[in-house]
């Protein structure tokens, strides 16, 4: 009797599949297993739902070890600055440690990722250490753009003395969206009916609900891996990196090409002009509830260190004619740009993670 051999690709084939099959189930069973640090470099994501319809988590804190948002980008371990974070989300989802949690703070911070402190931990948050500065009681409304606060209820019930906007230079120019739609608004949002408000809430409750479903079908071990793996191959055997991240050889900081970008750009060329009308509109707003407006616009990290991008800042400094736009207006601001740039010598403390588009803690010394 003859012995009937194995058929060899239909062998080849079947492991070949097991393989696949295997890898695709140990994927979809470890976001169950595994703690929410595998899949991220630093709590914002996680905290504010970017994989889940950005609506954030409420009452939480995540801790775990993590680096910047550039080294991230770039995928070359060598390149991250680790350090631990503790990030805590009040009941309506901003970035309030326990201490900065009140009703009826004297002082409302609102603004973007460098208001929510993205890069930093809890107790070294802008809001954490401003609060510690001025003892009283001041809450973050951050992240958030200033259209969405204007609408909040609860500036209505609980008005503040103060409110304190912070905007990144790359984000406070006339073409920005936020910029825009504060310049479309005619009624400071009071005309925002009570059928868009349920409509917005209910698309909000059907998000949450359905959000860590969404979230989980995101998750990834394998992308996550492979995708670092990938950057730091080539960058190991070519030296390319994504154009997204400016590396320099033999400096320690990570430039972003988009604050790069805009070095080149004049005061002229940036719409300065509907950021002070958009500003303006906000502090008449905020009047009108007897609340106080101060505006402050961030300096892009890229402006501060232009000199060791080697590169040239325009002159007049953009940042200096709209200040002056703004006193024109006679609206209250905060100018960095100079105390930055005087902190920016060689010998200093860095004011930005080397690793990260935003500043550390070390600003509020300045």
């Amino acid at each position: 009797m003859q012995r009937q051999t194995p058929d060899r690709p239909l062998l080849f084939c079947i492991l070949i599949a097991a393989v696949f099959l295997t890898m695709i189930s140990i994927d979809r069973i470890a976001p169950a297993v595994l703690e929410r640090d595998a899949y991220f470099y630093h709590p914002w994501e996680y905290m504010m739902g970017a994989f889940r319809y950005n609506i954030p988590r409420r009452s939480q804190t995540m801790e775990m070890e993590g680096y910047g948002d550039l080294a991230n980008m770039l995928g070359v371990p060598d390149e991250r600055v680790m350090r631990d974070f503790r990030w805590t989300n009040d009941r309506y989802g901003k970035r309030n440690a326990l201490s900065t949690q009140h009703d009826d703070p004297a002082i409302v911070i609102v603004g973007d990722s460098f208001m929510a402190s993205a890069a930093d931990s809890d107790e070294a948050s802008f809001v954490t250490q401003f609060q510690k500065k001025i003892l009283g009681p001041v809450t973050g409304y951050a992240p958030s753009d200033m259209s969405v606060f204007l609408q909040d209820p609860r500036l209505k019930v609980h008005p503040p003395d103060i409110v304190l906007w912070g905007r990144v230079e790359r984000n406070t120019l006339g073409s920005n969206g936020e910029i825009e739609t504060l310049l479309k608004d005619t009624s400071c949002f009071s005309e925002v009916t009570r059928y868009e408000r349920i409509e917005k809430s209910s698309k909000d409750f059907v998000k949450s609900i359905i959000g860590n479903f969404v979230e989980y079908a995101q998750l990834s071990l394998l992308r996550r891996t492979m995708q670092q793996s990938l950057k730091h191959g080539l960058f190991t055997l070519t030296g390319e990196h994504v154009r997204s991240v400016i590396l320099i050889p033999g400096e320690s900081m990570l430039f972003h090409d988009r604050g790069a970008a805009l070095l080149s750009a004049p005061a002229s060329a940036r719409g300065y002009d509907h950021v002070v009308d958009a500003v303006a509109h906000v502090r008449d707003c905020l009047a009108e509830r007897g609340t106080k407006l101060i505006f402050m616009p961030i300096p892009d990290k890229e402006h501060v260190y232009a000199a060791r991008l080697e590169r040239e800042m325009q002159s007049p400094d953009p940042l200096a004619v709209l200040d002056a736009m703004l006193a024109e207006k006679n609206i209250a601001r905060v100018s960095l740009i100079d105390r930055f740039l005087a902190e920016s010598t060689p010998g200093k403390d860095l004011l930005y993670w080397p690793d990260d588009t935003h500043w550390n803690a070390r600003w509020l010394g300045v």
